[in-house]
C-alpha cells in the first residue's frame, strides 16, 4: 500500500503524551493516526460523539462547580461562619467560571 507524507500541526505537550500512550500500545504516533481514520472510514465520521455541550449540561456543570465551592468554603475557616453564598454574585465576580 503506497502512503503519502503530511505535516501536522500538535500541541507539542500533546504530541509527547499521546506518543507516549500509543508506545505503550505498540504503536508510534502515525500508526495511531492511522487506526484513527479507519475507524472514522468505518463509522463514517469520528468514532465517539462530537457535539456541542446543551444549556442544561453547561448549567449542570455551573452547579456542580458552586457545590464544590461552598464545601471548599465551608471546610476552610478562612471563610466568616455565617457568610451566606450567594451563586450569581460568585458567578459575577467569575469565581465560579
Amino acid at each position: 500500500m503506497m502512503t503519502k507524507s503530511y505535516d501536522v500541526h500538535i500541541d507539542e505537550d500533546i504530541k509527547d503524551r499521546a506518543t507516549t500512550l500509543y508506545a505503550s500500545l505498540g504503536l508510534d504516533l502515525s500508526g495511531a493516526i492511522n487506526v484513527f481514520l479507519r475507524v472514522s472510514l468505518n463509522e463514517n465520521g469520528f468514532p465517539f460523539p462530537v457535539k456541542l455541550p446543551s444549556a442544561e449540561s453547561i448549567e449542570e456543570r455551573r452547579s456542580l462547580k458552586f457545590k464544590e465551592f461552598l464545601a471548599f468554603a465551608k471546610a476552610n475557616p478562612v471563610f466568616e461562619k455565617g457568610y451566606k453564598f450567594d451563586r450569581e454574585m460568585c458567578y459575577d465576580r467569575k469565581v465560579l467560571h
